[in-house]
């Protein structure tokens, strides 16, 4: 099952955001404002600071002074619903540090076996872990490769630039700014997380 959960932030865009029948869709305060079918919205999370006012439906009113962010806590809400991929759309523009914050969200939940995405307007964010990204053949297009912590037997295939099972770590830029050759591409990690910024991408990447 897949749960999409829409933050407040100011990337937004519906591309892909494609609801069907046993999926989740879960509003995170601000997010509420940007799905058009409200209807649709299967829960909506936060202690509303940045909508300005509660709304009606499925509300989990959450304290102002707490712990966890309001996309934290509609995450971990789909977690246990079961799904076992969670995107998540308007959570990387604006504030940075609300975008850092969302990321280590994601690497929290690749690392527990939830496949991981985040749209947002020109690029997509996919998280994996111990696992491969499949990317069919684009003429142009950059692909930039992190880790959040140290990641071993990173593998890239298929792209300008190629590694054969190196590390790579959080203290190296080693992995930005790839590009597509024309070729299938595939990276991949042995042990740890990757964090896999793709820009200008095919509507069929898959991971």
């Amino acid at each position: 099952m897949t749960a999409y959960v829409v933050g407040a932030a100011d990337d937004f865009t519906s591309r892909g955001l494609d609801k069907k029948q046993g999926d989740l869709l879960i509003a995170a305060d601000g997010g509420y404002s940007k799905i058009e079918d409200k209807a649709s919205i299967d829960l909506i999370v936060g202690d509303f600071d940045s909508l300005g006012y509660v709304p009606d439906g499925n509300v989990l009113k959450l304290k102002k002074e707490k712990d966890e962010t309001d996309t934290d806590v509609a995450a971990e809400y789909a977690a246990k619903k079961g799904a076992d991929e969670i995107v998540f759309y308007a959570c990387l523009g604006g504030r940075p540090d609300h975008a850092l914050a969302n990321l280590q969200l994601g690497v929290r939940l690749a690392e527990r076996g939830v496949k991981v995405r985040f749209v947002s307007k020109d690029f997509t964010v996919y998280l994996i872990n111990c696992a491969a990204l499949y990317l069919p053949a684009r003429e142009s297009g950059r692909v930039s490769v992190f880790s959040p912590d140290t990641t071993e037997g990173v593998t890239i295939k298929g792209l300008k630039y190629t590694a054969d099972g190196i590390t790579l770590t959080n203290k190296t830029a080693l992995g930005v700014s790839n590009e597509f050759i024309g070729k299938d591409a595939e990276i991949s990690a042995e042990k740890g997380t990757l964090i896999i910024f793709v820009y200008e991408e095919a509507d069929n990447i898959r991971s």
